[in-house]
Order: structure tokens, then C-alpha cells, then sequence
């Protein structure tokens, strides 16, 4: 059918290219709320007292990186779309909240988050996120629609914990911030931040 054109002579398996593997992110941005120093100090002391008396022993977060997460911007995310996502931060006008937690649990997660939660006491922040989700859709990012506000204190993949009451604990929220993580070091960098009013 092709004449006398010889076929192509088959490559050697060794001599295959193989697709490469797509390399694990290295930095993840995100808005956040953190406590002040502080209140931080506080919140790791009481985290301390309550992950000894239920046998979590774990990698702990450290204190500088405590923070309840607002939205995700991206892995490994150009200039322009972290530009964007802070357009969207800059049309934000909300009034400054309280955060209070009363519950804590083991997220199923492999690797065992264990994490403080709230009710009523977390609705600030649940509004804040609508208002930050909406502006972020706006920019064309697609915000989750599911949404559990909680700080992680822990990670446990061994001794998990069902859901339990603790005492009430929380802080003020005077800002939110946009932060880049630096995977697998442990490390938080504050790219900017952005005041709640009132």
C-alpha cells in the first residue's frame, strides 16, 4: 500500500520517552485569619492542655502558624492570578469580628488534622467568607461551596478523636490575610493584609 517505503524500525523499550510525572506543588496562597501574638500564645497554651488529656500526640502546628483559612487562591499560582484574588480582598468592607470555638474533632482526613470548631460563635467568619467568596467569583476565581471554619492544632493520623464540647475559647479578628505556604517547611509568609472596620 505505501510502495516500497520500509516501515519505521520499532524503538527499543528502553528508549521510550515515559510521560513525566507532574511535580507536587511547592507554595500554596490563601487567605486567612490569625490571631495576634497574643492571642496566639493563648490559643496554643489551651491547645496544649486539651491535646495531652486526649492522647493526641502528634505533630503540633506551630504557634506562629495558627490561622483559620478563609478561601484558597491556588498551588504554585502566577503573579497575575494572586493580583486578582487581592483585587478582589481590596473591594471588601466588613466590620471587625470575634471568633469563638466550643467544639473540637478529627477531621477524616489520612492525616488526622485535629481541629477546633464552633457554632454561633463562628458565624462572623462564615459571613466574611460568603462576602471574600463572592468578590473572588467576581475575578474569576470558583469559590468551594462547602464551608467548615475550624483551626487546625494537630496532625494525627494514629489517635483521632470524635467530636467532643471543650470551653469556650477565641479571639478577635481585627484583619485578614493573604498568605503563601511553603510546603513541606513548615512556614507561613504573610504577603499582605487587610483591615476589618468597626
Amino acid at each position: 500500500m505505501f510502495g516500497d517505503v520500509p516501515a519505521p524500525a520499532a524503538r527499543p523499550r528502553e528508549a521510550r520517552k515515559t510521560r513525566p510525572q507532574a511535580a507536587p506543588p511547592q507554595h500554596t496562597w490563601f487567605f486567612a485569619l490569625r490571631p495576634a501574638i497574643a492571642d496566639a500564645a493563648r490559643l496554643d497554651a489551651f491547645a496544649e492542655s486539651l491535646l495531652a488529656s486526649h492522647g493526641v500526640t502528634g505533630k503540633r502546628v506551630g504557634v506562629e502558624r495558627l490561622h483559620i483559612t478563609l478561601e484558597l487562591v491556588g498551588h504554585d499560582s502566577e503573579a497575575s492570578v494572586v493580583e486578582a484574588a487581592c483585587r478582589a480582598a481590596d473591594l471588601l468592607r466588613f466590620p471587625s469580628i470575634d471568633a469563638r470555638f466550643d467544639a473540637a474533632v478529627t477531621f477524616s482526613a489520612p492525616s488526622g488534622p485535629f481541629v477546633l470548631l464552633g457554632g454561633d460563635g463562628l458565624n462572623g467568619v462564615r459571613e466574611l467568607r460568603t462576602e471574600l467568596g463572592c468578590a473572588l467569583a467576581e475575578q474569576g476565581f470558583t469559590p468551594s461551596r462547602s464551608y467548615e471554619p475550624h483551626m487546625t492544632l494537630c496532625y494525627d493520623p494514629r489517635n483521632r478523636v470524635e467530636r467532643i464540647a471543650i470551653d469556650p475559647i477565641g479571639f478577635q479578628i481585627a484583619e485578614f490575610a493573604l498568605v503563601k505556604s511553603h510546603i513541606g517547611l513548615s512556614r507561613h509568609e504573610v504577603l499582605r493584609t487587610w483591615q476589618l472596620t468597626g
